[in-house]
């Protein structure tokens, strides 16, 4: 019984540390783009082959992010490579 509690708490922690950030995101007007990974691979290379609508696209796909926040994403990868 002991884990299934742990387990709860954990979860409300995490839940309230995505909150406090979301907050913090929001008023500061920052995006957060992760570090390029296996999931970014193809649209990494869309932005390098110029396809940037392509690539706002496969980045909503995979990431199920919506067109404001993959456009800013967009933007930041591509400062990056």
């Amino acid at each position: 019984m002991d884990t299934i509690f742990e387990i709860a708490q954990l979860r409300n922690r995490v839940a309230q540390l995505e909150g406090q950030l979301t907050f913090l995101f929001t008023h500061l007007q920052i995006t957060y783009v992760p570090d390029a990974d296996v999931l970014n691979k193809p649209v990494i290379e869309l932005l390098k082959s110029g396809r940037k609508m392509d690539a706002i696209k496969a980045y909503m796909d995979i990431h199920g992010a919506s067109l404001s926040t993959a456009n800013a994403a967009m933007d930041a990868l591509s400062k990056k490579i």
